[in-house]
């Protein structure tokens, strides 16, 4: 799973309405039968199971949510970055309507998006029941937020079910989205704690580290970039 960095505040969660930077087709057909498209709020029980379980294997949540994190705490963070991010979210579908891999973008112009008051709620619960959760994710935002890039899209995570890995998945499902992103000028970043993801971004898309950092008593987490191409 590829992972960038929470960009959400709990202090304001519903404060702005955010516009989707995604502007290709609603639905794309693969070659294997599998579709990708952009998600919807419909689509939030099948990606929140997508994602609380893929969540559990990335050492950065797993840091910032703690060791004895029930499957629960990494649900509601799953729904927190989905509904935060939904305008950049897309997902890979089986003929039978299985989701088998996911992502989301926030482009430049991202703003945090509003909450429902069962979802507010949780949060209220998880940061104050999480031990020490509020300064682990004030660390990783503040040093996240030191190597941001003006102008840049992100891609906020990307994942792809167990079953459905070592096929080529999620290059499918992310060569569209840096593709328009980049024609359209704009480089693509992501942050990983994985170092063989430094290898598929750059041997894939000519990604580059361009900044890292540790956490405290945690992993050290890689930032890259792919360029767009130079202007002639």
């Amino acid at each position: 799973m590829n992972l960038a960095p929470p960009t959400a505040e709990f202090s304001r969660l519903d404060t702005f309405a955010g516009i989707s930077w995604w502007h290709g087709p609603m639905v794309s057909i693969h070659a294997t039968g599998i579709r990708s498209r952009s998600l919807t709020a419909a689509d939030r029980p099948l990606a929140l199971n997508l994602l609380a379980a893929g969540m559990q294997e990335v050492p950065v949540y797993r840091w910032l949510l703690g060791d004895d994190a029930p499957a629960e705490a990494f649900r509601w963070y799953g729904d927190i970055l989905f509904t935060d991010h939904l305008p950049g979210t897309r997902g890979m579908f089986t003929h039978a309507g299985e989701m088998t891999a996911l992502l989301a973008v926030a482009g430049p112009d991202h703003r945090t998006q509003p909450v429902d008051d069962e979802l507010a709620a949780r949060s209220r619960h998880f940061v104050i029941a999480l031990d020490g959760f509020i300064t682990r994710f004030r660390e990783l935002q503040q040093k996240s937020r030191a190597r941001s890039v003006d102008g840049a899209h992100s891609i906020v995570f990307a994942l792809v079910h167990p079953d459905h890995r070592r096929h080529g998945t999620l290059g499918a499902l992310l060569d569209p989205v840096l593709q328009q992103a980049l024609d359209a000028g704009s480089p693509v970043t992501a942050s990983t704690a994985d170092e063989h993801m430094i290898e598929v971004y750059a041997r894939r898309w000519g990604g580059r580290v361009y900044d890292e950092f540790t956490l405290t008593d945690g992993p050290t987490v890689w930032f890259l970039k792919v360029d767009p191409p130079e202007t002639v």
